[in-house]
């Protein structure tokens, strides 16, 4: 699909991450125990034959810009007139009759900030994708929906039902669509429980002619009426052709502390794991050196994923650890995310935490959080 400019949006995410996120933005979260959020985003754009992607990056992108490099990780091949790039954040005043007024941060001002770089592109459309949001898509079939509907934007939608409990949707909006599949209304609609009527999620990502695109932004920064792009698209329904196109597989977005738990362990149910896992082999991350995890004899791992270069000499049970993870003798962790380079000393004790890298834990030490509402640790922290 060389006519498709990738683009990953990380200026219209709900960031209630809480310290995972305070010095990094939401894409560059590690999850699963061996990939970081972006990376789903950026595996279906190049399954789906886009080789061109560039990414909205916000002032916390420096992590994810450093895991994400050039993209040859994820079969982007800069060499190819492909690969990532970047549009920094731009400080942006627009002058007014009477003086100038410092616009509010929203994708809409990066854009706008960016716009000569959109109408240098030789791509006719765009796929503007979030990197908080996790699914797998073949987008070459949402693009040719799209060219086939006659629509303007397609946008990607998920529809839940009960079955669809482990959703845990947080902040999202709920599409309404005639009989035909055209998007007529899009309402703010928010889950803090499991708990779900029959909606329309939508996933934060369409399909957009590139000059469209550009219409759409310019004429909003004149009326500034709105920051983001999203809502200049729902105020104008009317006027303008949006198509619902469904996504039938495994999603989670993580726009909250809550969320992030509660898709981590969803992962270690059989059901879960399994939805998870389909077709793994095609989501790609940044090649890292792999070392072998050593358990001691004394050791007990149950239902846990336990990722390379880990040593195990505690007691494990429903938990993610992420490389290099140290459990000490006779400590014991229940329900966890433990992330990378962690070290749990002896005779610790924790359930329902999630810990951020290099974090240490010290001997004896007691942690306990509840499943709505988890102990977090921040990065580098001594506890």
């Amino acid at each position: 699909m060389k006519d498709v400019l990738g683009m990953i949006n990380l200026m219209d995410e709900q960031d209630d991450l809480s310290t995972l996120t305070r010095n990094r933005c939401v894409a560059a979260v590690p999850f699963a125990g061996k990939y970081r959020l972006v990376d789903f985003a950026l595996s279906n754009m190049s399954n789906s034959g886009i080789q061109k992607v560039v990414v909205l990056a916000n002032e916390k992108a420096e992590s994810l810009l450093e895991h994400v490099g050039d993209g040859q990780d994820w079969g982007l091949d800069a060499s190819l007139e492909g690969g990532v790039s970047v549009l920094a954040p731009v400080a942006l005043r627009i002058d007014t009759a009477d003086n100038f007024r410092t616009l509010e941060h929203g994708d809409l001002l990066h854009l706008y900030s960016h716009l000569d770089y959109l109408k240098s592109c030789q791509e006719t459309y765009i796929l503007l994708a979030p990197s908080s949001v996790i699914y797998r898509s073949n987008f070459e079939n949402m693009v040719d929906y799209h060219l086939s509907s006659g629509a303007e934007i397609t946008v990607l939608y998920k529809h839940l039902t009960e079955i669809d409990r482990h959703a845990h949707i947080g902040h999202a909006y709920n599409l309404e669509m005639n009989d035909h599949g055209r998007v007529v209304s899009a309402s703010p609609t928010y889950h803090a429980l499991p708990s779900l009527a029959p909606q329309n999620i939508d996933l934060d990502t369409m399909v957009i002619e590139r000059r469209l695109l550009i219409d759409l932004i310019e004429k909003s920064m004149k009326s500034g009426s709105e920051i983001y792009l999203k809502n200049v698209i729902w105020a104008h329904l009317a006027d303008i052709h949006v198509q619902g196109f469904a996504n039938h597989g495994y999603i989670a977005i993580m726009d909250s502390i809550d969320s992030y738990y509660a898709h981590s362990m969803h992962l270690l149910q059989p059901q879960g794991w399994k939805q998870f896992m389909i077709n793994q082999e095609s989501v790609y991350t940044r090649k890292e050196e792999e070392q072998q995890t050593a358990c001691h004899q004394q050791a007990l791992v149950r239902n846990s994923f336990v990722a390379p270069g880990c040593r195990i000499e505690g007691y494990v049970e429903n938990s993610i650890l992420f490389p290099g993870v140290t459990i000490g003798s006779g400590a014991s962790v229940k329900n966890s995310v433990i992330m990378h380079d962690c070290i749990i000393e002896a005779s610790a004790y924790l359930d329902r935490v999630i810990l951020d890298k290099q974090v240490v834990v010290e001997k004896g030490a007691v942690l306990s959080g509840q499943y709505a509402h988890p102990f977090v640790a921040e990065k580098s922290g001594v506890l």
